[in-house]
Formats: C-alpha cells, sequence, structure tokens
C-alpha cells in the first residue's frame, strides 16, 4: 500500500513538472505568434496607408491628363507660334485663352480638391494663365496679378518634362508671393508639359491640390496602430498622427526623422525598430513602405506604420496571466481528481479482488448460476450456464431470463415473485429442451440477494443438469422390463429359427438346380461355336484369316466369361465368386484385347491408342480372363459414350515395398462425360447415370458393379474422375507377388536408329515416340521445309498418317530424293485406320509399309526392324473357290429390313444374307424401322421380310411389331413375314413373339444356316435358285477411271474383296449425304462445319482407294483450317473440282465388274 502512495505522489509532481514546461514553452510560443500577428498587422496598415495616397494622386494624374488633352491647351501653342492666330481654324490666342479659361472653372467647380489651375510659360517663369478657387468662388487671376514662379522649387523640375512625363511635386504648405498662406494650406502640384506645334516647349500645366483631405484620412482610422507618418526624399516629416511633427520641412527644418528617432531595421519586409534620441523610452514597432508619386522613380515618399512596444508588451503579459491561470486552474482540478482517483482505486481493487474470487468460484462451479434482477433481466451468467444453454455471455446479459431459460413446467417470473413475497429459498425440478432438441432434466433452486438496507434487488438462480441420473433410473426401469420380454421373445424366435433354416435349405436347393440346368443349356451352343472354330484351324489359312479366326476366338472366349458371370451372379452376392490365377504376358493380352475392339472405334471415327511402354514385367500371375471382362467392359463404354475424339489405354507394372507388383491400366475418352451429381451412382448394380443415357445408350447397369468386385476379388480396386462435357478417366489395378512374377525390361532392339514422326495425332505421337525411344532409337519432329529436313537428319525410318499436314510435302520430298544413296535405305511406314490387319507392304514408288491401328508394340517394332510379313493376300478367285457349294439360294430382288441395336448383331445377319444377293437395310431401334417402312411405302417399295430384335431402347421388337401388324395401312401390306431375333430363351418367349404379331421366332446366337432357311421360306415367292456356276469367276475388265486406286485398297485389305465390297458399299450410301452437307456449309461460309465435313469425306476416300478424291479433300480441309485468314473462293473452286472427280468416282463403282 505505502508503494502505491509513493507511486501516486511521484505520478502527481512528475505531472506538475511536466504541466510547468508546457506552460511556459506554449507562453513563449504565444508571446512569438502576438509579435509576429503584430508585424503582420503593421505590414497590412503600412500597405493600406500606400494604397490610400497612390490611388488619391492617381486620380488626380488622370484628371490633369484629361485636361492636357483638351483643345484649348494645343490651340494656345499653334496661336503663339502664328502671331496670335490659329492658323488651323483662325481662333485668335485670346479666344483659346477664352476657351479655356471657362475649362479651368468648370474643372475647380466640380472637384473639391482643386484649388488652383494655371500655365506657367518656361521663357520667363510667369503664370500665362491662372485659375483659383477663392473662398467659395472661382476666378479667374487678371494678367496684372499673375506671378513671376521662377524661384519656386517646383519650377525647375516641372520645366525639364518631357512629353507625357508628369510631375509630382511634394506634399507642402501653399505659398503664395513666397509667403504661406494662412491658413495654413497643405497641397502638392501636379504639372505636364506644354509643346508648340513645332516641338519647341511653351510652358506646363500644373495643377495644386488641396491635401488636407488626404491627411484626415490618413492619420484617422488607426485601428490598432499607434501612430502613421509620412516622410519625404530627406527625411522631413510631411505629416504624421502627431501634428507636431507635420511639414517640418517648411516650419522647423531641423526636425527630420534621423534627428529625433533611431531607427535599427531587421526582417526583409521593412520592418524596424524605432526610439527616441531624447531619451524617452517610448519604442516603437514599425513597417515602411515606399510610395512613388510621379513619373521618375526619384519622386517618392515614404510611410511608416508604428505599434507602441508598450502595447505589444501588455498583450503579451494578458495571454502569460491567462496562461498561468488555466494551468493552476488544471493542476488543482487534476489534484483533486488524482486524490478521488487514488481513493476510488483502492476501493475497487479490493472490489475487484472480492470480485475475482467470487467469480472464480462461479465460473469454476459445475452447477449453472444466473443472477437476475426483480424484473427477471440477467446481470452474470456463467459457464456452465453457457454450456447448458448453448448461449455465451454476451448474448444474454441485460436479456430476460424467460428468452434463455425456458421451462416445460414452472413460470420463472411467477417463482420469483413467490421468493421475493417469502424472503426464502424456493427449490423444484423441471425440465426444458437443448439446442440440439434433447430434453433435460433440471434441479433447480432461487435464492433472493438481500442487501444491508434489507433491500432485495437481485435474486441467484442455481440451475444443475440431472439428466445422468434421470434416465439412468429410467434405463434401469426399462431393462427390467426387457429382460422379461426377452426371455419370452427367444423361446418363440427359436421356433421361427427352425422354420426359417428349413425353408432357406430348400430354396438354396432350387437355386443350385436352376443354376445347373441354365448353365448347361447355355454351354452347348457356346461349344459348339469353339468347335467350329478349332475345325477351321485345321484348313490350310491366309496370315490375314488366321488374324480374324484368333479375334474370333478371343471373343467367343470373352463372351464364355460373361456368360459366366452372368451364371455366377449369386456367387458374386455371396462372396463365393472364384478367380483362376495363371501366368500370361500383361503387355500382349492387354493389346488384344485392346485391338479385339478396334474396329468399333474405327466405325465410329476414333483415335484408338495403346500405350504399354512402362510394363516392365514379361509374365504376371493373375485371372487374364477376369482382366479381359474388365478392360473389355470399361473399353466398350468408352467407344459407346464418345462420339469424337480419341481413346487412350494406357497399362504399366511397378514394383511396391509390400514386395507385390501392381499392373495398373488406365482408359482416357473424350466423351460425353458424367455430371457431378450423378458419379455416386455408377458403381451400383443395375445402375447408370441417368435415365436419358439408358434410353439413348441402352445397357443394363450391371457391366461396372461388376468390374469393381472383379478388382476387389483380384486384389485390386477400380475408380474413376469424369467432367461432363470433357471426357472420363477410368483406372484400375491389381497387385500381385513379386516372387510369382518375371520382370524384363525392353530391350535397345533400335539402337542408334533415328526415326522421324509426322503425325496428326499428338496423343498418338507421344507414344510412338516414347516406344522408340524405350527401344533405344532417337526421334525427330518434322520442320520445314522437310526436305531439308530428311537431308539433315539422316533418317532410318519415317513413320507417318496420311492426315498429316506435312502428308504432301512429305511424299514430294520422298519422291525426289528416292534415288539419292543416303535414302535408298529409308523406311515408309504409314499408321493407318482401317481393318485390324498384320502389316504389310504397299510397294509402289516408296514401298510404304502398312501398320494397322491401334499400333502394336510388336507390330512397329518388327516394321523397324525389317521384319515384316510379305505373304501375298488369298485372292478373291480362291475365296469363291474354296466358298461352300450349299448356297444354292438366289435371293436377288428380296428386300430385307434387319432391326438390332447392336452393330456386330448387323454385322453377323448381313454376312450370312449379302452373299446370297439379298438387299439389305438396317436400323437400331423399333422408331427408326417404323419411320424407315413408312418411308419405303410411301415410295412404292415393300420390306419382303424384318429380322426384328425384342430388346432394345427407345421402342422394342414388341411394340414396333404390334405397330406394324395394326397400323398396316399406314405402314404397307399387313402380311409381311416378321421374324423375331431374340436372346431369351425361357419357355413362353416364342408365344409372346407370336402374340405380338410376329411370323416366326430365332435365338441367339444366331446359326447361319438356320437364319437362311427361315428368310428363304418366308421370302420364297420373292427368290429363285441358282446353280454353282453362278459362282464362276470372271476376269476383271481394266477400269477406265484412274483415280480409283482399287488393287491397292484390295492389297491393303489383304485381298478380302468381301470387305472391300462391303466398304465401297458403305461409302454409297454415306457419301451421297456428305456431298450435300459440304456444298451446303460451303455456300454458307461455315468454316468449322467445312473443316469438319471435308475430313470426314476424305478418310471414306482412303478407305475405298480414291487416291484423287481424297488429295482434293485433303486440300480444301488444309484450306478451311486457316479458319479467318481461309480463302473461301479457293475452296469452292477446288469442291467443284472435287464434285466432278465424285461423279467419275461413282460411275466407276456402279460399273459392272
Amino acid at each position: 500500500m505505502r508503494i502505491q502512495k509513493l507511486f501516486v505522489v511521484a505520478i502527481f509532481f512528475l505531472f506538475i513538472l511536466v504541466s510547468g514546461m508546457v506552460i511556459y514553452q506554449y507562453s513563449q510560443h504565444a508571446a512569438s505568434q502576438i509579435i509576429q500577428d503584430a508585424q503582420r498587422t503593421l505590414i497590412s496598415a503600412t500597405k493600406s496607408k500606400v494604397s490610400l495616397l497612390e490611388k488619391s494622386i492617381a486620380s488626380n494624374i488622370g484628371l490633369l491628363k484629361f485636361l492636357h488633352s483638351t483643345p484649348p491647351i494645343s490651340g494656345i501653342g499653334r496661336a503663339l507660334e502664328n502671331n496670335g492666330n490659329d492658323p488651323m481654324d483662325n481662333t485668335t490666342l485670346a479666344q483659346w485663352k477664352s476657351r479655356l479659361d471657362v475649362i479651368f472653372k468648370a474643372l475647380i467647380e466640380n472637384n473639391s480638391e482643386l484649388i488652383q489651375l494655371r500655365i506657367i510659360t518656361v521663357e520667363d517663369g510667369r503664370e500665362f494663365l491662372r485659375v483659383d478657387r477663392d473662398g467659395g468662388r472661382v476666378v479667374a487671376v487678371p494678367e496684372q496679378r499673375l506671378q513671376d514662379k521662377r524661384d519656386e522649387s517646383y519650377f525647375a523640375a516641372a520645366a525639364e518634362l518631357e512629353f507625357g512625363e508628369v510631375y509630382v511635386s511634394p506634399i507642402n504648405l501653399n505659398r503664395e508671393y513666397g509667403k504661406i498662406v494662412f491658413p495654413a494650406q497643405p497641397v502638392y502640384r501636379i504639372a505636364m508639359p506644354i509643346f508648340g506645334h513645332g516641338g519647341d516647349r511653351f510652358g506646363f500645366l500644373i495643377m495644386n491640390v488641396d491635401a488636407t483631405e488626404l491627411i484626415q484620412r490618413f492619420v484617422t482610422e488607426t485601428g490598432f496602430i499607434n501612430e502613421f507618418w509620412l516622410v519625404d526624399q530627406t527625411g522631413s516629416f510631411v505629416f504624421s498622427t502627431n501634428s507636431k511633427l507635420n511639414f517640418s520641412a517648411q516650419l522647423n527644418p531641423s526636425w527630420t526623422l534621423t534627428s529625433l528617432y533611431e531607427i535599427t531595421p531587421f526582417g526583409t519586409e521593412g520592418l524596424a525598430s524605432i526610439a527616441e534620441k531624447s531619451g524617452g523610452q517610448t519604442q516603437w514597432l514599425a513597417d515602411r513602405e515606399v510610395v512613388y508619386t510621379g513619373t521618375s522613380r526619384d519622386e517618392h515618399l515614404f510611410v511608416y506604420s508604428l505599434l507602441n512596444q508598450t502595447v505589444i508588451d501588455q498583450r503579451i503579459n494578458a495571454r502569460h496571466r491567462e496562461i498561468i491561470t488555466m494551468g493552476g486552474i488544471s493542476v488543482s482540478i487534476l489534484a483533486m481528481i488524482t486524490l478521488v482517483f487514488y481513493r476510488s482505486y483502492r476501493a475497487s481493487t479490493k472490489l475487484n479482488n472480492a470480485n475475482s474470487t467470487f467469480q472464480a468460484i462461479v465460473d469454476g462451479s459445475v452447477d449453472a448460476l444466473i443472477c437476475i434482477d426483480e424484473t427477471g433481466l440477467i446481470k452474470t451468467w456463467n459457464h456452465a450456464a453457457a454450456q447448458l444453454f448453448g448461449v455465451p455471455q454476451s448474448s444474454v446479459l441485460n436479456k430476460p431470463v424467460s428468452e434463455f431459460v425456458k421451462l416445460h413446467n414452472a413460470d420463472l417470473l411467477k417463482q420469483l415473485a413467490v421468493s421475493k413475497n417469502k424472503s426464502s429459498v424456493l427449490a423444484f425440478k423441471d425440465t426444458f429442451d437443448d439446442k440440439s432438441g434433447y430434453l433435460k432434466h433440471l434441479d433447480i433452486s432461487l435464492s433472493p440477494i438481500i442487501h444491508r438496507s434489507s433491500s432485495m434487488e437481485s435474486f441467484a438462480l442455481r440451475l444443475r443438469d440431472i439428466t445422468s441420473e434421470v434416465r439412468s433410473e429410467e434405463l434401469l426401469k426399462q431393462s427390467n422390463a426387457q429382460v422379461r420380454e426377452r426371455t419370452e421373445e427367444l423361446k418363440r424366435h427359436s421356433e421361427e429359427l427352425e422354420i426359417a433354416h428349413k425353408q432357406a435349405m430348400e430354396a438354396s436347393l432350387a437355386k443350385s438346380n436352376f443354376i445347373s440346368t441354365i448353365s448347361h443349356e447355355m454351354r452347348t451352343p457356346l461349344n459348339g461355336i469353339m468347335g467350329t472354330l478349332n475345325l477351321i484351324q485345321n484348313d490350310p489359312l491366309t496370315s490375314s484369316q488366321q488374324k480374324y479366326l484368333t479375334m474370333a476366338e478371343r471373343s467367343v472366349s470373352t463372351l464364355a466369361v460373361l456368360i459366366n458371370d452372368i451364371l455366377d451372379l449369386s456367387k458374386i452376392e455371396s462372396g463365393k465368386l472364384e478367380v483362376h490365377n495363371q501366368e500370361f504376358s500383361p503387355r500382349e493380352e492387354v493389346e488384344s484385347i485392346v485391338q479385339s475392339m478396334s474396329v468399333k472405334a474405327i466405325e465410329k471415327g476414333l483415335e484408338l491408342i495403346i500405350d504399354t511402354t512402362n510394363i516392365h514385367h514379361s509374365r504376371v500371375i493373375s485371372d487374364p480372363n477376369r482382366l479381359k471382362q474388365v478392360i473389355n467392359n470399361l473399353l466398350n463404354n468408352a467407344i459407346k459414350f464418345t462420339n469424337e475424339g480419341e481413346i487412350r489405354v494406357v497399362a504399366s507394372t511397378s514394383t511396391l515395398e509390400q514386395g507385390s507388383v501392381r499392373l495398373s491400366v488406365d482408359i482416357f475418352d473424350t466423351g460425353i462425360g458424367i455430371a457431378q451429381e450423378n458419379q455416386h451412382k455408377l458403381f451400383q448394380p443395375f445402375s447408370q447415370e441417368s435415365s436419358e443415357t439408358a434410353t439413348k445408350f441402352g445397357g443394363t447397369g450391371l457391366g461396372l458393379s461388376i468390374c469393381r468386385q472383379l478388382c476387389q476379388l483380384m486384389n485390386g480396386d477400380i475408380g474413376f474422375e469424369s467432367i461432363q462435357g470433357k471426357g472420363s478417366h477410368f483406372y484400375f489395378y491389381l497387385d500381385m507377388p513379386e516372387s510369382e512374377c518375371n520382370s524384363g525390361s525392353l530391350a535397345a532392339e533400335l539402337q542408334g536408329q533415328r526415326i522421324g514422326l509426322c503425325l496428326n495425332n499428338d496423343s498418338l505421337s507421344k507414344v510412338v515416340a516414347k516406344m522408340i525411344l524405350s527401344w533405344g532409337g532417337q526421334v525427330f519432329e518434322p520442320k520445314l521445309p522437310i526436305a531439308q529436313w530428311l537431308n539433315e537428319k539422316s533418317l532410318d525410318a519415317v513413320i507417318f498418317e496420311a492426315e498429316s499436314c506435312h502428308y504432301k510435302a512429305l511424299i514430294k520430298a520422298a519422291k525426289e530424293h528416292r534415288s539419292s544413296t543416303s535414302h535408298s535405305a529409308l523406311k515408309w511406314v504409314e499408321l493407318n485406320a482401317s481393318t485390324p490387319l498384320p502389316p504389310y507392304q504397299m510397294g509402289g514408288e516408296l514401298d510404304v509399309t502398312i501398320i494397322s491401328k491401334p499400333v502394336l508394340s510388336e507390330d512397329l517394332l518388327a516394321v523397324l526392324k525389317g521384319i515384316c510379313s510379305t505373304d501375298d493376300a488369298e485372292t478373291e478367285e480362291e475365296r469363291l473357290l474354296r466358298a461352300p457349294s450349299s448356297y444354292a439360294v438366289d435371293l436377288t430382288g428380296v428386300r430385307v429390313l434387319i432391326v438390332d441395336d447392336n452393330d456386330i448383331n448387323q454385322e453377323v445377319a448381313k454376312g450370312f444374307l449379302a452373299p446370297l444377293n439379298a438387299s439389305i437395310d438396317c436400323v437400331s431401334n423399333g422408331l427408326d424401322a417404323l419411320n424407315l417402312v413408312m418411308e419405303k411405302h410411301i415410295e412404292g417399295q415393300v420390306y419382303h421380310c424384318i429380322l426384328l430384335d425384342c430388346q432394345m431402347p427407345v421402342m422394342d421388337g414388341y411394340e414396333c411389331a404390334r405397330q406394324l401388324r395394326y397400323n398396316s395401312q399406314k405402314y404397307g401390306h399387313s402380311n409381311v413375314p416378321i421374324i423375331a431375333m431374340t436372346a431369351n430363351a425361357f419357355s413362353g418367349e416364342k408365344e409372346k413373339c407370336l402374340a405380338h404379331g410376329m411370323s416366326d421366332y430365332i435365338t441367339k446366337p444366331v446359326d447361319s444356316e438356320r437364319l437362311v432357311e427361315k428368310v428363304s421360306r418366308w421370302t420364297k415367292k420373292y427368290q429363285k435358285q441358282r446353280g454353282a456356276e453362278a459362282l464362276q469367276i470372271q476376269q476383271e475388265p481394266e477400269a477406265t477411271y484412274k483415280g480409283w486406286k482399287k488393287d491397292q485398297a484390295l492389297k491393303r485389305m489383304a485381298g478380302n474383296q468381301a470387305l472391300l465390297d462391303k466398304i465401297v458399299t458403305m461409302f454409297q450410301a454415306s457419301s451421297v449425304e456428305y456431298m450435300e452437307k459440304l456444298e451446303s456449309e460451303i455456300s454458307a461460309r461455315n468454316i468449322n462445319e467445312v473443316t469438319q465435313w471435308s475430313h470426314k469425306l476424305k478418310g471414306l476416300c482412303g478407305d475405298i482407294g480414291a487416291q484423287d478424291l481424297r488429295e482434293m479433300l485433303a486440300e480444301m480441309e488444309k484450306e478451311a483450317r486457316k479458319q479467318e485468314e481461309c480463302d473461301i473462293t479457293q475452296i469452292e473452286t477446288t469442291y467443284h473440282q472435287a464434285k466432278q472427280e465424285y461423279s467419275k468416282l461413282m460411275e466407276a463403282i456402279a460399273s459392272p465388274v
């Protein structure tokens, strides 16, 4: 406590010291400010008096100039020069004097300051003309009273004035006849010279101005200033506020400024300190300004403004007293405040200590403690209350307690009144709902707080949460009741379990019987197919036929696996599905799976890319059939949901730290993508992204669910990433024991080889470059000019696409250098998006080797190493000779409509019927079938047979058949044969088809002989028989149209004439529409669409070998890709040429062979 007292005293004296310093500094500043204010006032006052003098003198100078410019002034001069007669207008001198006399009188009468106007000649110094103010009259002085003024001080100065100059005399007392006029009359004179017509000086015009009024205005209006002085150049006083000093040069010549006063200048504004020399104590602060009165800068006066130093000191002292008084009052008030504060601080410290102790007890309490006043407003709210009611203290203070403590039964305000009336503690129990909606039980006590004055202004409310105790009691009661109920239920459940077990055993037996039966029924035809393929293996086959057969076997194998999955669906659900691990090559397996799906991708115009460069294991142990099933499903989905762009399959292996090998497969597509809100549905059984997706694309939604379970069974998992409108990325991995896998890196089999890449697709180019680099080769991108690039890089091989932007330049450069030694061994490799074939050589000038897409690492390496099969493809004649002679049915003239949502099923059916010369159309759903049938009916053509799938999106086969039968007027004759093609082998399916109006029924997979037999039976009246002689080979005439490289196209397809005919037929069907679209878009100037349609047509032409037309379309595409910079005129010209070429091509195709 003593330390606190000393601290307060020290603070007080420190404040006194600081206050004294502040007062002293402020007093000094105030004194400086007062002196500065006085100086500014002096300067302002001086400038004001200067302005007064200058304005007054300038006004009179202007008046004299006006008088000087009047005609009589110049007329008098001319008259004097011409013997008293003005030659200008024959006016006499007397007349001019008379007129000037009148002007002088009028001017003096109208200007009270003017007392005299005269003309004085310089020759004799006498007055020539004079008009005076005499009392209240203005009179002209007679000639005999005119005076000689040569002795006056102003005469000499005025007599020497040049033309236009003005002389202003000092202000002095007026003199007449050498004596000062009485009463004293202060005047100043203004003179201007008068010259004759010849330039001779005649005299001067002089004006006497009364300065009385000017002096009066000068010495009055002093304001804060004590005195004003007007001093001439000699230091004599002209006039001042002190009248004793007025006109000292005439009245007391010894009284000058320097003789009476001592002047000490300071500052730069003319400021000075002035003191009397006579020993007086009077001192002034003064300011001096110069007043110029005439034309010459030598004619000037000085104006002094003086402020008595005593006045300044008085003002400074008064300001000091004010500051000291205010400081004393402030210190006194501070002393009192400090004393009061100290006493309050001591009391507050004691109270704070007590409150801190009390608050710590309250905050540490597990009970909610609330202090409320008699009106129910909350004053305190401890931490336990905030926790119990979920409201912080800052949100409840001074608010009604009933707003936050909402009891179910009691009214707190009523309880407050009861407690106040009884002055006693109330205890009760109640419940409330907390912030989460849970019921809480409370033990409550309400105590009045009684002050020393016996008043009760507040209450203490204590609330304890007893929910756990109440619930424990309730649980104990419930537990006892449940024990009794459980005992009874156990007896009942035992009986039910025995019955349920018996039923489950019966259901399991029935399910096993069903699976066994259906497995037999489905496997029997499948085994027949596989056996047939094995029999074909025994016959001699070309390399392309062997490849097709291998693809068929893989597809059948995949189908067998899928059927097994369907049959084992119950095992998947029960967790009993098994995998059969075996050793296989991951690179060969992945590439073969992807290649088997390439036909679908090529048909949709998609770029299918395989990247297996990161597979670092030659053999792994897993289930290849399950792997194939997962990849097939994912790749099929990617192709289905991608309309343009590319699909990229990336496979890799890596060794994990846990001693296992991971096979990872990623499938990227540029398809429609999956919306974020639908992504959670994908791996659920029988679920697709949306109902629209299922309707548009078909499918059951089971595939991805099976894929996930298969991956998990093979110690892996599956996932995906997708952005709607951009594409999807599906990925999965399988983990295998490292001890059972063989690692093997790719050998540097192309070490030192230099390979050039001219590919259009960036992704494909990167993958091919990775393959070459992994084999030790070097990769070079093309640079312009191409010929120079070929020379500089010394390439061993060039891999290119016909779609490459450098294709033309590359071919041209290659032909120019084909005879060069440096390029004699250069390999030319073209990547072609056609039917998958083994690599083959085209021959020709460049001896190009063709590799089918997707590019397999084995094929690419073999070609670059120079190992390429050159077996001649089987000729069409050989194929026809080997064809079975059992096809004696000729379906010429029979029109068949195939309706199936599966493209492969369409092609299978067409493949069975097309060799029999049937006319075939295909659609993918029932609605399209109805529209096509109606269109053909309007054209007068009807179908003789309809092959109709039952399960299709948009409209199924049942509804389509019903519409055809019951709307025969709309769709044609009602008895057209409709043969159902269904995969449903259950009993009753045939009856269902016939009930919907179908004529016959055939199950899938479709057998060729059975299909031909049914179609032949139902269309017998439209067909004719043919013998084996119809199959004799005719020599194909030499084509007259050279633009169709049919032989090259046939060689590229390994001699498969049927495949070429099929592709040509497809070209005929689609190219007409494409050409019309292209012409329409060119006319509409839609450059983007021109690029798209010319690219599509170019690809079709490349497939059938229409090389000339293809080059024209390539030129159009190249020009259109320039966008805004393209030459539309050039595109139109090229299109007209292409149209003529197209007509020639179609004529060549239509010509009989």
